[in-house]
């Protein structure tokens, strides 16, 4: 199966269960037009929803066991192999950064309810900077902010956060 099929089969599971979820980071970027190829799908979760929506997914493939790593601090991160393709589950997403932890508030209403449950583009902007070797992927939102309007509202909740001083900076340049 292809990427995209796979998507469709789990996206119509966790929709039928009433999982609350967000399709991110590669994918979200084909979306947008991006330049990338994703090779994997992945999903955030509302932490309530997130025990069922692994049970879900483990009962679609394999799951798959992972390396701890110092960056992430989030409450559920689980891997999984569903017809040869890598799916990660993310529920209670923080990073761990310099100046503190990003706990990412997840917002059903900064999610698109048409079609697709794709996140917003500015929340990923703002994860994507906190995680190492991503900056060529920051650059390439920060392109498509220069062409459609940003969601300053969202942008503005999610600087209020515990971020890196640097990672402000970058925000405030699209809330002028």
């Amino acid at each position: 199966m292809s990427i995209e099929q796979v998507l469709e089969k789990v996206v119509a599971c966790l929709q039928q269960e009433r999982i609350h979820f967000g399709i991110g980071g590669s994918l979200l970027l084909a979306q947008h037009g991006l330049p990338v190829v994703p090779r994997d799908i992945d999903l955030v979760v509302a932490l309530a929803d997130a025990e069922r929506a692994v049970q879900l997914l483990a009962d679609m493939g394999t799951v798959v066991e992972q390396d701890k790593t110092s960056l992430y601090a989030t409450e559920v991160f689980q891997e999984f192999m569903i017809e040869g393709i890598d799916i990660d589950l993310m529920s209670g997403l923080q990073i761990r950064h310099g100046e503190g932890v990003f706990i990412y508030p997840f917002d059903e209403q900064s999610i698109d309810s048409a079609g697709r449950p794709f996140m917003s583009l500015v929340d990923w902007y703002v994860i994507y900077q906190l995680i190492p070797g991503r900056e060529q992927k920051v650059a390439m939102i920060e392109d498509v902010f220069t062409k459609q309007e940003v969601d300053c509202k969202r942008l503005e909740q999610l600087r209020s956060l515990v971020l890196p001083q640097a990672v402000k900076k970058r925000i405030n340049q699209w809330l002028k």
